[in-house]
Formats: structure tokens, sequence, C-alpha cells
């Protein structure tokens, strides 16, 4: 019995190819009519695709003349329940979603039918939100009720312009009145347009159409503006988090917007609140940065984070003065790592140990020490980065940390702290590994135990909700996989290893790209060309001369991403590499 839909309607795919007697490449060409397909067709081959929307695998189906009773056995074996928004988005707006589509294949030629269904469903999702929000704008005339069924048919068709010339006009009637009643329908028909804007990618203009929303308020209640603010600020940040194409600067400048009308004074809490957030957005908005910038924008995020904590006092305030904390340890903890000052990680080991401490005292808002016991372990680790030899009762510290980070997140149901606690996890019980080496069995369980901690990170980060987080737990699985299979017994479970590695560095090099991050990038390269230099050696010789082929190409990559990073030591690795390589290929 097939896993999941995708899987069963792979291998009826695999089937009816086979009938014909098509290569993938002859399928892509003749269904899609490019052979740039023939990776996707491979992945539903090969079951790598769970639940594929039929609308986005229609021409396969055409060709292969894949009747709907075929259909409906693939779908039965499993339960297949197909995603209602992108089911109503395909026959609403069946335009928008084709343009949607292929904007995103033309941005993203190398991308999953996996990655390329979230996306859909996730733009279904925004269109059926945004659609119904627009279907319930109070229609106080017959002109506004004529406006709003024209906007909701714009916005099926894709025209995101038409839409908000429409909604202007409607917004334009509400003007008419200035009593509060009529405010509210103003800003909601604003923050609308924003919604719009940033669906459509306009940050600027959505940004202009939120503030606007918010500052309909100002002559009324100044309050209600800077809540609308507030609100506003942390929904755009957490779409950022779990979006490739949101722009964290719309949230921080709309957070800065209630900063500005905001007094101290009279709202400390409410001030502390808003820094804190601010110092989230920038430290967040600091990973797409230059290591210059970032560093920067880092101090910024701390000052922020100080003045949050600065302006909480009372313990009643306990929950939200430990998080500013926290944010405050986290962005020292970053810009320490970027200029390689020593110093500020005594200031935040000490920030993590003051934190747990409280919260133990307090006996409540437990929660918080998931994020705790994860920051503090994750810090006594980082003394190595700064040259400092840490001995083995700092490492069972920090391991006893990362353990208290996922039993805690456990009992509280927390996902990400979960994830995060496992990947912190994995990478102890592998420098702890590696103290023991030389016992075999010793040495082989904690591998086994990194990997069970690198996996189940991996499944606790979606890779669209946490692109980042996915990649980097891809990538730390890769390196033990790829350990493990150097210390296997037989080269049947190197080669095992070795190609599940592979996996993992392709998964992580789909976020971690050359223009994200190129000295990252580059370290998967030479991850990669490892992996084919030591399968040379166990390789007959035809498929041992191409390993090394691929292998200097990948190392080649690394050298050239080491050099623009600026890494001498990368480079010169590389270098000896490469030389390697190509007297293995001489011999």
């Amino acid at each position: 019995m097939s896993s999941s839909f995708g899987k069963a309607l792979g291998e009826l795919i695999l089937k009816k190819r086979r009938v014909l007697g098509l290569t993938q490449t002859q399928l892509a060409e003749d269904a899609f009519g490019s052979s740039g397909k023939v990776r996707r067709i491979s992945e539903l081959e090969n079951g790598l695709v769970s639940n594929p929307h039929l609308k986005t695998i229609d021409p396969l189906i055409v060709y292969l003349k894949i009747t709907e009773e075929e259909l409906d056995e693939c779908a039965g074996e499993v339960g297949y329940q197909p995603n209602p928004a992108l089911d109503l988005a395909f026959k609403e707006a069946s335009g928008l979603i084709r343009k949607l589509a292929q904007k995103f294949d033309h941005d993203n030629p190398d991308a999953s039918f996996d990655e390329l269904n979230s996306y859909l469903c996730e733009k279904a999702a925004e269109f059926v939100r945004l659609r119904d929000k627009i279907s319930k704008i109070e229609a106080v005339s017959s002109e506004v009720e004529e406006l709003r069924g024209t906007a909701v048919t714009a916005l099926q068709a894709g025209e995101y312009a038409e839409v908000d010339e429409i909604l202007e006009k409607a917004e334009e009637l509400h003007q008419q009145e200035k009593t509060l009643a009529e405010i509210d329908k103003q800003a909601e028909i604003r923050a609308l347009r924003g919604d719009a804007k940033l669906l459509a990618g306009d940050f600027e203009a959505s940004y202009s159409h939120y503030r606007k929303a918010a500052m309909f308020y100002l002559p009324f209640d100044k309050d209600v503006t800077i809540e609308l603010l507030q609100n506003l600020g942390k929904r755009i940040y957490e779409a950022a988090r779990r979006s490739y194409d949101v722009d964290f600067r719309v949230a921080e400048r709309l957070l800065n917007d209630a900063l500005e009308i905001s007094d101290p004074a009279e709202v400390p809490a409410v001030v502390a609140g808003i820094c804190y957030r601010i110092s989230l957005v920038q430290r967040n908005r600091a990973e797409a940065l230059s290591a210059k910038e970032k560093a920067s924008l880092l101090r910024d995020a701390e000052r922020f984070a100080r003045d949050a904590v600065r302006y909480l006092e009372g313990t009643e305030f306990a929950y939200e003065k430990i998080s500013a904390q926290i944010s405050l340890a986290n962005s020292l903890s970053d810009r320490g790592r970027i200029e390689g000052d020593p110093e500020t990680l005594a200031q935040v080991i000490d920030l993590y140990r003051s934190a747990r401490d409280n919260l133990l005292a307090l006996n409540e808002h437990s929660e918080l020490l998931c994020h705790v016991f994860n920051g503090l372990g994750s810090s006594l680790l980082r003394a190595e980065e700064f040259g400092e030899t840490l001995d083995l009762a700092a490492l069972q510290e920090a391991r006893k940390a990362f353990g208290e980070a996922i039993e805690i997140s456990e009992r509280f149901g927390d996902v990400e702290a979960w994830g995060g606690g496992n990947f912190n996890l994995g990478n102890i019980v592998l420098r702890l590994a590696h103290l023991n080496e030389a016992k075999e069995e010793v040495y082989l369980l904690a591998r086994l135990r990194a990997i069970s901690c690198f996996q189940n990170s991996v499944d606790a980060y979606s890779e669209t909700a946490f692109p980042n987080q996915y990649a980097e737990a891809h990538r730390c699985l890769g390196d033990v996989l790829f350990e493990h299979g150097l210390y296997a017994e037989n080269d049947v479970q190197k080669e095992v290893n070795f190609m599940r590695a592979m996996a993992s560095f392709e998964k992580a090099t789909q976020w971690i790209t050359k223009e994200r991050d190129v000295q990252r990038w580059g370290y998967i390269q030479c991850r990669l060309g490892s992996i084919f230099g030591n399968h040379a050696r166990i390789a007959e010789s035809e498929v041992a001369q191409s390993d090394i082929q691929q292998a200097i190409e990948f190392f080649e990559n690394g050298l050239s991403a080491y050099r623009e990073a600026g890494f001498s030591e990368g480079v010169t690795s590389c270098e000896a590499n490469i030389r390697r390589l190509k007297d293995m290929a001489e011999c």
C-alpha cells in the first residue's frame, strides 16, 4: 500500500511511461514542452512528492491518458484530501493561480513539485482570506456594494492594480463620514489594500497602506493607533519569518511608527513591548545582510532589547522582561560571533543564567525555559569559536541544557523550540562523540544519536515555515551521515550513507544559496566534493573516474566561494584537495 497520494500517483505515472516506452526526458518534452521538467517527473516517480495538486500535473495526466477512475484509486488507497483553498482558487481564480505558478517557475527554475505546491497553497490561502475580507466589507450604499463585487472579480483575475483602484474608490466613499464607526470601515479597507500589495510583493505600497489604516484613528484615539500598528507589525513579522518573499522592513517601519507616538512615561509596558518586537525584527532582518551591515543592525537590536528590559519593572511583567532578556542575549551572541568579540560571550551566558534562575525562582512562565536552556547551551559551545578549548564539564553542562530544552518544549508543545533543542543536542552529541573516537561502539552509538537528533530537527522545521532552520538542520544531518559513511563496516553501508548525506546537502542548498550565504554554500560544495572523492575509492574504475571529476567540480565551486568570502584557510584546503584528486585521476 502506498504511503501517500503522491507516491501512488508516481507509481502510476512510471507504469504508464514505461508502457509507452518513453524516457523521462521524452515525457517532459511531450507533456510540458520542456526537458527542464525532468526533475519533477523523477520526483513523482520516486515518491518524493507527497500530495501534488492535480492541476499542477495536469499535462502529465492528459498526455498519459490517466482516467478519473485511476486517480480515484490512487486517492482511495491513502484517503487523499485535496487542499480546499487551492481547489477554490483554481475554481474561482484560475488566471491568478496560473500567473503565480508561471512567476514561481520563472524565479525558481529548479524548484520541486512540493515547493510549487507549497507556494501555491500559501498564495491560495491568502487569496481566499483576502477575497472573504473584501466580501465582508459593509456596503453602506449600492455603489459600495457594486465596488465590492468588482474588487472580488478583479482579485480572481489577478489584477492587483485594479483591486487597489477599486478599494481606493470604496475608501473615498467612506471618508465622507468622520465618525469612529466610519473610520473603522476606512481602516479595514486601507489594511486590505495593504494586504493586496503585500501579496503582490509591492512592499513600499503595502507599508504606506498599513500605516494609513492605523493613522486614521490618531485624531480620535492614539492608543488604538498604537495597538493597530503593533498588531500589523507582529503579523507581518511572523509572515516574513515563514516566507521567501515578505520584507521584514515593513514590520520594522510600522513598529517604529508606533514607538514614535508612544510615551514611555505614560505606558512603559507598551513601549517595552514595541522595543522588544523591533529587536526581534532587526535580528531576523540581519540574516540577509553583509557582515558589516549585520553587525550594525544587531547593535540596534541590542539597544532596543535593553530599552525593553529597562522599561519593564514589577513581577507582573516577568514574562515580558525575560523575553526581552532572551532577545538581548541572542543579538549580543550574533554580533559577538560576527565581530569575533569574546567579551560579549560572558555577558550572554550571564544573561541566560540570570533568566534561568529568575524563572526557576518564580516557578511560573516555565514555557520560556526551553528558549533559555537552548540559548545557554549554545552560548557555552560558542566559546570554542573564540579559541577557548571546552573541557568535558562545559560540554556536559551544554548537553544537559539542551536536554532540558527538549523536555520542556515537549511539555508545552513548542515545536520550534523542540526542533532547536534537537538540533543543538545533535551537535553536542557529535562533539562528545569525537572525544570517544577510539571507543568504536561508543562512537558509533553517538553518531546514531546525532543522526536521530538532526532528523527530528528536520521533521520539526517546515521547509516553508522555517526555511533557514530547515536548511541548517539538513546541512548538519548531511555532515554526520557522511561521517557515518566513512566509518561504515562495508562498501554497501558506505554508499548508502554517502547517498543520504548528498540528499541532505542538496536539500540544504535550496535555501543556503551562493547569493544568500557564500561561505556556508562553499562549505556544502566542499562536503559534496568529499563525498564523491571518498566514493571514488570504493567504486569501479569507470565510475571512480566520473566521481573524481565531479569531486573536482564541487571543490572548484567551494574554492570560488571561499575566495569571494575571503576565507583563506578554506581556499588552501580546496586547492590541496583539487591537487590530490587530479593525482588520483592520473593513477
